[in-house]
């Protein structure tokens, strides 16, 4: 499984503080394992997306391929499904 981080999400990532950044590494590695963790959710509207909620925070991805995963969207919950 590869795990891809689209710019704005890789952004997000850069610019959080450190202990948010270590949970938020946690959780988006668990995708190289299943891409269905425990907790994900699928979205509604858009085909094959799902979040991750760690904390206050989402993590919004989706399956591109079989084995690739483009995590597009982090952020907290209030502005990231804007």
């Amino acid at each position: 499984m590869k795990v891809f981080l689209s710019h704005r999400a890789q952004k997000y990532l850069n610019g959080a503080s450190a202990d948010i950044k270590e949970r938020l590494q946690s959780k988006i590695s668990e995708l190289l394992t299943s891409p269905y963790p425990p907790g994900c959710k699928r979205l509604k509207g858009t085909p094959n997306a799902y979040r991750i909620r760690t904390g206050d925070y989402r993590i919004l991805y989706a399956i591109v391929k079989r084995d690739e995963i483009v995590v597009f969207k982090i952020g907290p919950r209030e502005s990231v499904y804007e």
